[in-house]
């Protein structure tokens, strides 16, 4: 707990929940019993949860999500590598909570029937984050709780170093898939989505692995 410092980032992360949030509640008499809470690879609704469920859980994603991450931080072994990058650590969970707020209320304005495609909206949102999330990736340093932990990262600070650099490129690359994707037909938006996976996942772990193997050798 004594780790836990408020920031502007924060502030920003309650208003906007509760802008967010508020702008559920308002309009909950005017919207339908269900909301859609997923959408599949091609952008179609595929799982419906009740107006209160949607609006109580990405509200709370939105504001204690972000928030949560301050704690955790506590509970780190590496706790003290956070100050070598608070800015980066305090803008991705910005960017995360921006996330959730926008999928809340691309899904409120969805039920009451504005025209706008929530699932190419979300697709956007989520590009975007990556984008965003990419940026910052090369300034984390190695922690037990944030970034990309495999066992050669986890092993190696010069593994945790390199695999960052590329991978902050990498998750960039896999925001810029994913928002054309939000703009192509529905074939084109699921498999641009795969590629985008494997480049943020997939690649960085194996990049990893192999970095680990070179300086091994």
């Amino acid at each position: 707990m004594k780790d836990f410092k408020w920031k502007w980032q924060d502030s920003v992360i309650v208003i906007l929940g509760l802008v967010a949030v508020g702008y559920a509640l308002l309009n909950y008499n005017r919207l339908p019993e269900q909301l859609p809470v997923h959408y599949g690879i091609n952008g179609e609704p595929d799982n419906y949860w009740s107006k209160g469920a949607v609006i109580s859980l990405m509200g709370a994603f939105g504001i204690l999500l972000p928030l949560l991450m301050q704690f955790t931080r506590s509970i780190d072994p590496k706790r003290e590598n956070y100050k070598k990058f608070e800015n980066a650590y305090g803008m991705t969970r910005l960017v995360i909570g921006v996330f959730f707020n926008l999928m809340l209320m691309f899904t409120i304005s969805s039920g009451l029937g504005e025209n706008l495609d929530a699932g190419k909206l979300g697709l956007a949102a989520a590009g975007l984050m990556f984008i965003f999330m990419g940026n910052y990736m090369p300034q984390v340093k190695g922690t037990y709780l944030f970034g990309i932990r495999t066992a050669w990262t986890l092993a190696s600070p010069e593994v945790w170093r390199k695999t960052h650099r590329t991978a902050g490129i990498l998750w960039v690359a896999a925001g810029l898939l994913i928002l054309v994707g939000a703009l192509l037909g529905k074939t084109w938006s699921a498999s641009l989505l795969i590629a985008a996976l494997i480049l943020a996942i997939v690649v960085p772990t194996l990049y990893s692995w192999a970095i680990s193997r070179r300086l091994e050798a």
